[in-house]
């Protein structure tokens, strides 16, 4: 296999994995939901939904090398959730409407939302522009009027 080909396969491989594992955490975060502690609603799958969001975005762009794969998981991960809010034909719900499931939504979506702004968001200039000629610098800078002289 070419070098070329084996880095390829490791890149599809990667986004597969990636995006399986997003499948995978989406499930258990949505049967989390429904998760107490003495009768107190204990918002643990938005805790995991927000770490995992964020993390799996960041294995998904060093796997493919390409910050488009962070798409891959956060679609993959608003279908599962989408899915498990919707309910089936006998009315049985996976995320209910309560704070856990909405903590599961904000959450998650908020780990989505860091990691589009960690890859996507516009890079500074790595140098500050100078000016190494001062009749250059002196013409960049405004000069006074006559009306402001006055």
């Amino acid at each position: 296999m070419h070098e070329k080909g084996l880095e390829a396969a490791i890149r599809i491989g990667g986004a597969v994995v990636v995006t399986a594992a997003a499948v995978l955490a989406a499930v258990l975060e949505s049967f989390l939901v429904p998760f107490y502690i003495g009768g107190i609603a204990v918002p643990l799958a938005g805790a995991i939904a927000f770490v995992a969001n964020w993390r799996l975005a960041a294995l998904a762009v060093y796997w493919t090398g390409g910050r488009w794969s962070v798409v891959l998981t956060s679609a993959a991960w608003f279908a599962v959730v989408v899915i498990a809010t919707m309910p089936t034909s006998a009315g049985s719900l996976v995320v209910t409407s309560g704070f856990n499931g909405y903590a599961l939504l904000l959450a998650g979506t908020a780990g989505i939302a860091l990691a589009l702004w960690q890859y996507f968001r516009p890079k500074p200039s790595a140098k500050p522009r100078t000016v190494a000629d001062p009749r250059v610098a002196a013409q960049a800078t405004p000069t006074a009027t006559k009306e402001s002289r006055q």
